[in-house]
């Protein structure tokens, strides 16, 4: 028996190339926890390259590898993955101290172990050639991965873990165990319900919980791993298995949608779509992840539809470690390794292994004594605001336009899929485009055509949701998103003064609404905004310590760095209030 203890992107021009956010210095200010917690990493039988090199990269922090090496089949056989039992791998793990222990898959199949767990001779067999693998090339044990079980087989699977278990520990091996994710007790025909938590954990050694999926090929478009789910799993975790084997599953994916189509993104080809389609991605504070929409130029359908992606990186892996930190987990079972977002081993060395590093500077005119360096620092760290140029300037003491602020409010709350039709909007405006510049040409080379307005301009026309912003300024669809939104209105006049400086007062107002944070959470405003249409947002800035009410200027025009604090204040109560 086991021992209890044992980037966002910049549209520069409308349909733009994009420009990454790079930090100038390496590391962050996240805080250290007290103690060090365990990390353990699943490596993909694909993409085995750059799988590997995250491994070599990154050794220095990973206590267990577990490469994905073989398949489990209905006689109790084993067969090898692709490149597995690498030497190379093995060889490596060990010159740097990092234990090796391979993992076995069902490939979600509950026949191809249903025979042999419900066969007590074959069921021995195959646990006697588990044990030769493990000794033959010393591994330090065996990580099984059995996935969508009958309930009906939980007592026998229970009995073979406890087996293998007993095996193993003869030879002083491990056994780890994949675990199906879930917040309460369930019946289910197989799945979740064929792991019995409380049974199994005296058997195994890190018991890997599998907090991911929430979205996934068979749900709607939703977040891969939202903080509130993964905390209801640990929180069920807990009273049902011993906290120090919890090993949190933490994901380095995303996945995307589209009208019945599901796509795995890993977070290199997320940094793809951004560059390649000129989109930006969207934080949602409330689920602590992030999301973006694109139309792939290879979607053949008559009309294209958006893909919506939900997608994990460093911003959305440091709440799931601070689980670890708060529960007192044994650690992170990460999934998976390969050309994902190399900021989460900066997180991960910062947040688990007591590694601090130096603080990072975004930007060359940004530092610790600039004002308001924390918000802007964590606007770029969620990538909602970049420097103005190529040149990594920020110039916090610009002020800032109506056009770049609604840009930062709509990028900093992300919205459902039925109301958020960005890249629609982009779409139609861009068709638009090309069909007047195809009519110019047409018409500059037949002079005798009628001279009146052409039907594409009044299309243009049509499309503007003010007199002063026209299809093709890069603040098109952020103005009519906004206007959508219910976000902003515009003047009497109908122009919107896009490049009009903004007053605090709307800006906080602006904040609030793209945050979707009703009037009713205002409370009653008094003093000498009382009776002004500003009053209510003045007062919500003072009641949740924005600014003091004494010295709050209401129609001063704000700087680029009052922005950044004015938004991250609002995500940060919106992150704590859910």
């Amino acid at each position: 028996m086991r021992n209890n203890v044992s980037h966002h992107m910049q549209i520069g021009k409308f349909l733009g190339l994009t420009v990454l956010i790079t930090a100038l210095f390496v590391s962050t200010a996240i805080p250290v926890s007290a103690k060090t917690y365990k990390v353990s990493a699943w490596l993909p039988s694909w993409d085995i390259a750059e799988a590997t090199d995250s491994f070599e990269n990154n050794a220095d922090v990973i206590d267990t590898i577990s490469p994905f090496w073989y398949h489990v089949h209905t006689d109790g056989t084993l067969s090898m993955t692709n490149g597995a039992e690498d030497m190379n791998i093995i060889n490596f793990a060990k010159e740097n101290n990092v234990e090796i222990i391979p993992t076995i898959s069902n490939s979600f199949d509950w026949r191809a172990v249903h025979d042999f767990l419900n066969d007590s001779e074959e069921k021995d067999k195959n646990i006697a050639r588990i044990v030769d693998k493990v000794l033959f090339f010393d591994y330090d044990g065996i990580d099984i991965d059995y996935e969508g079980l009958l309930s009906s087989d939980k007592d026998v699977f229970t009995a073979y873990i406890k087996d293998l278990d007993t095996a193993l520990e003869k030879h002083g091996k491990k056994l780890t165990i994949a675990i199906q994710a879930k917040t309460y007790d369930k019946v289910n025909v197989y799945g979740d319900y064929g792991q019995d938590w409380e049974a199994l954990h005296p058997y195994v050694d890190e018991f890997r919980i599998m907090t991911y999926d929430y979205g996934w090929r068979g749900s709607i478009p939703r977040p891969i791993a939202p903080a509130y789910w993964v905390e209801n799993v640990v929180e069920y975790a807990v009273d049902h298995v011993p906290k120090e084997k919890i090993f949190l599953g933490v994901p380095f994916y995303g996945g995307g949608w589209s009208e019945g189509y599901f796509y795995n993104y890993t977070y290199a080809t997320i940094d793809l779509i951004l560059e390649r389609y000129g989109v930006d991605f969207q934080y949602d504070p409330r689920q602590k992840t992030n999301k973006l929409y694109y139309i792939s130029d290879k979607d053949t359908r008559a009309i294209p539809v958006p893909h919506e992606v939900w997608f994990e990186n460093s911003v959305s892996l440091e709440p799931k470690l601070d689980l670890v930190t708060k529960y007192d987990l044994g650690g992170i079972a990460i999934w998976r390794l390969g050309k994902e977002d190399v900021r989460n081993w900066k997180s991960i060395r910062i947040m688990l292994k007591e590694k601090p590093l130096a603080e990072t500077l975004y930007f060359r005119d940004v530092n610790q004594n600039t004002a308001n360096f924390t918000e802007i620092t964590r606007l770029a760290e969620l990538g909602i605001v970049q420097g103005q140029d190529k040149s990594g300037w920020f110039k916090p003491s610009d002020k800032v336009n109506r056009a770049e602020i609604l840009k930062m409010t709509l990028n900093s709350f992300a919205r459902d899929t039925s109301d958020y039709m960005f890249e629609d909007i982009i779409a139609e405006a861009q068709a638009v485009l090309d069909a007047a510049a195809s009519v110019a040409i047409d018409e500059s080379a037949t002079p005798d055509v009628d001279e009146g307005i052409s039907d594409e301009s009044n299309d243009a026309a049509d499309l503007s949701v003010f007199l002063d912003v026209t299809v093709d300024e890069w603040f098109y669809p952020y103005a009519r998103s906004g206007v959508g939104f219910g976000i902003i209105e515009g003047y009497p006049d109908g122009t919107f003064k896009p490049a009009q400086n903004i007053i605090r007062v709307e800006a906080i107002k602006m904040a609030l609404e793209s945050a979707g944070i009703a009037d009713g959470d205002f409370g009653d405003a008094g003093g000498s905004a009382s009776g002004e249409w500003y009053a209510p947002y003045e007062n919500w800035a003072v009641q949740n310590g924005l600014y003091a009410a004494a010295s709050f200027v209401p129609d001063e025009e704000i700087t680029r760095g009052e922005a950044a604090y004015i938004i991250a204040k609002v995500i940060e109560i919106v992150e704590v209030s859910g």
